[in-house]
């Protein structure tokens, strides 16, 4: 079963073997961005075959989700569609492994299929929710990043972290670019430079739009814990390894 120090994938030649990563990598199964705990190949020196934890396909069984009732996804190695469908979640498109329900003919990222729809962190009185909007109802807020309520790909609408007071908004796909793009930058690397300057221009990044010296000490707090919660529920578990970033800058 999934969980275990060392698996076979079916697809790769030897087994893999479980291992924290502290930097992002391109899972070998779904093609998208990983960060953390992966299956890799123990052959470091001939091959760099990596895995995200919920891509290996030994034991996988059928799959529910809060956000998509009546629906049993399955787990596919390979697409079992004529063309590359849309994540449910996240709208972009589906290049490898994936979750697929016959059904509903929804489809999941791997990754996205095992994000919390509801999360917060110690210490901390917020919350945020995984949610969908409608047609004819909208969060009142913007996405952060590209400043638009709704992100949406071939008629399948990607998916927000929204605070609990509907205040802030995040989507799915646009913490994910943004991820990526904080790494190539060098803000989420492990060891790098902390420091006011290093903070701001990752905020920044994460939130464009926001005149950060214009929101006040309260604001800032805010929306520095929203958005260290949408961190955390896109990378995860080793989200440690670049908290010190998403302290409040010193008054």
């Amino acid at each position: 079963m999934p969980g275990l120090d060392r698996q076979n994938d079916g697809e790769h030649g030897h087994d893999l073997k479980l291992e924290n990563r502290e930097g992002l990598f391109i899972c070998n199964g779904c093609k998208e961005l990983g960060f953390g705990n992966c299956y890799k190949c123990p052959r470091v020196r001939f091959c760099n075959y990596v895995l995200h934890v919920g891509c290996i396909s030994e034991g996988r069984t059928p799959l529910s989700n809060p956000l998509f009732k009546n629906c049993k996804f399955q787990f596919y190695q390979k697409n079992p569609l004529t063309v590359a469908p849309a994540c449910r979640i996240c709208a972009l498109d589906i290049q490898g492994r994936m979750y697929h329900c016959s059904k509903r003919k929804y489809s999941l990222h791997p990754y996205c299929a095992t994000l919390h729809t509801t999360i917060t962190l110690p210490g901390s009185d917020m919350k945020i929710k995984l949610r969908r909007g409608t047609k004819f109802n909208f969060f009142e807020s913007k996405c952060l990043k590209c400043d638009r309520k709704n992100r949406s790909s071939n008629d399948v609408q990607c998916l927000s972290y929204v605070s609990s007071d509907g205040n802030l908004c995040y989507h799915v796909a646009c913490m994910k670019e943004a991820c990526r793009d904080n790494w190539i930058k060098g803000y989420f690397r492990p060891g790098s430079e902390t420091n006011e300057q290093s903070k701001f221009l990752l905020l920044k990044n994460l939130a464009p739009k926001v005149e950060l010296s214009r929101v006040g000490r309260t604001s800032e707090v805010l929306l520095i814990r929203f958005l260290k919660l949408v961190v955390f529920a896109i990378l995860g578990e080793p989200f440690d390894l670049i908290a010190p970033l998403f302290q409040p800058s010193r008054s």
